[in-house]
């Protein structure tokens, strides 16, 4: 054999060799994240699934090293190819993806990933921060850190992630678990701010030294909970109450209540939700939910599940406050590796159910793609559950791009049931075109809290996200399913677009009250 291609040869089995083992060692880190409940798992946990680390260190410095029979209470347990798992009092508070360590969140963002596939994926920032000190403030994009071009830090607590970028590319990636989320709160309650900005997150925060008189308009852009410290009421916009805020703000708005007056309330019907642990006693849902099915061994409640439950089937909040709820625990974030086993549950739970019981729509406040899977697996895997959902009767609303067919808007809080007043996407940012979808209000809305047992709240979101308009959307087809138990999920979706308000730029609005008049009035073939 001529040596030049021998060379070759072996060149290309060289290059195939590598391709191979990368290929394994992205499957491999993505399939050992799969098996790692991060919420639950102690170290001997995490060494059956990662092996022994490399070494372990801490201290003031962060360089000190331990001997495992010897660690301090706070530590970093190090692993080869970038992964690092910071743990307090023997429970996971981060996992930390550095250099090419193969990870893949939600089968999409990786280390070198994009600053606009970042944002595409889990949304706008509540604020945009630039050439400042970073902060790291929850939904707070700093932006050019210290007027250094590129350096970026984006976190997202509802989502169990945080974004550390360089040339605004992804350089880091941690995976935060609800230790990590506790501790924020923490450090949130009783927090001082020098200044409030537009769309800033107050909840827990100590505002009383502020002079907001002469900050009109300002108020209703925040998110702010019933732990929120406001200033005296002398230093406050006039005419401006956040109570009045918060309680406006339960309306579902474009004529909900109208419809509830009217005793078309989602009764007798059942839905279903896929989202973070729920503890279950707000009075916004308490004795609504008929099963609960924990894939997320959660010991303490979440911003997330009580959210969209209270706007789904909430007594104040909620778009159908008589449906009862199947509702699936699973974990936040990057775990939500479970919604297919969790859409499964569902459709077995169907299957045990009568005619006049079955479950009508499944709310999903999420795009699942399996991830901690390698991402064809991931979507094939919910892709399945989808279609055998959908095949058994059930309606399924996610924020998939391929399946979804909600995207968000916000009304005029003074004139929330104008629906001619509704505007497209986020309020503060510009509105994107989404063709295909019908528009769901997310903004303003108010949300149960309940982050520990008995201890109930409520937050006001100024902006919210399209996470808030599914439960939304899917309490307006119970209440249609209320009145006509007959109808399929095709005609329902089929009502739901026809009824739709449509403005001057062709965009389309969900029109509760025009939706309830056409399934009144279908006539099946």
């Amino acid at each position: 054999m001529p040596k030049k291609l021998f060379a070759s040869l072996f060149i290309a089995v060289l290059i195939s060799l590598n391709i191979c083992i990368a290929a394994e060692s992205v499957s491999d880190i993505n399939a050992k994240v799969a098996q790692l409940d991060i919420n639950t798992a102690g170290l001997d946990k995490i060494i059956s699934i990662f092996g022994e680390p490399e070494k372990y260190v801490g201290g003031d410095s962060g360089e000190k090293t331990f001997e495992r029979k010897n660690l301090p209470s706070n530590y970093v347990a190090v692993y080869p190819g970038g992964l690092y798992i910071m743990i307090v009092n023997d429970h996971i508070v981060e996992l930390r993806f550095e250099q090419q360590s193969g990870f893949v969140f939600r089968d999409k963002i990786k280390i070198g990933s994009s600053l606009d596939e970042v944002l595409q994926l889990i949304g706008q920032p509540a604020e945009t921060v630039v050439n400042q000190k970073n902060e790291y403030k929850d939904k707070v994009l700093y932006k050019d850190i210290d007027s250094y071009a590129g350096r970026c830090y984006y976190g997202r607590s509802e989502q169990n992630v945080r974004f550390f970028f360089n040339n605004y590319k992804v350089v880091a990636l941690y995976v935060t678990s609800q230790m990590h989320q506790k501790a924020n709160r923490s450090m949130s309650m009783g927090r001082s701010f020098d200044s409030v900005k537009e769309f800033n997150d107050v909840r827990w925060s100590n505002l009383s030294k502020l002079d907001l008189s002469k900050q009109k308009g300002l108020l209703p852009t925040l998110t702010f909970n019933k732990d929120t410290v406001w200033p005296s009421l002398n230093k406050m916009p006039a005419g401006c109450d956040p109570n009045k805020l918060m309680t406006d703000a339960m309306n579902p708005g474009l004529g909900i209540r109208e419809l509830h007056k009217q005793g078309i309330t989602g009764k007798g019907v059942n839905v279903a939700i896929i989202d973070q642990f729920v503890i279950g006693g707000h009075p916004e849902y308490a004795g609504k939910i008929a099963a609960y099915h924990d894939l997320a061994s959660g010991e303490q409640g979440s911003m997330h599940g009580p959210a969209v439950t209270s706007l789904l089937v909430g007594t104040n909040c909620g778009t159908a406050p008589d449906a009862r709820v199947y509702y699936c625990a699973t974990r936040g974030g990057v775990y939500e590796v479970d919604c297919a086993k969790a859409l499964n549950w569902i459709v077995q739970q169907n299957k045990s159910l009568s005619d006049s019981e079955k479950i009508r729509v499944v709310s999903v406040s999420a795009a699942p793609g399996i991830a901690g899977h390698p991402s064809e697996q991931g979507q094939e895997k919910w892709d399945s559950a989808y279609a055998q959902a959908e095949a058994s009767g059930i309606l399924v609303l996610d924020c998939t791009d391929h399946h979804g067919i909600i995207g968000p808007c916000w009304y005029d809080a003074n004139e929330p049931e104008d629906i001619t007043k509704c505007k497209p996407g986020y309020p503060g940012l510009e509105a994107r075109a989404m063709p295909g979808k019908i528009l769901v209000p997310a903004s303003p809305r108010t949300t149960a809290e309940e982050y520990e047992k008995g201890k109930f709240g409520y937050q006001y979101c100024g902006r919210g996200g399209l996470s808030w308009a599914i439960p939304y959307c899917s309490g307006v087809i119970a209440m249609g399913w209320q009145l006509r138990p007959e109808l399929t999920p095709v005609q329902m979706r089929e009502l739901l677009f026809k009824s739709a308000y449509v403005d001057k730029n062709q965009v389309k609005i969900v029109n509760p009250k025009e939706f309830i008049r056409l399934v009144r009035n279908f006539k099946s073939l």
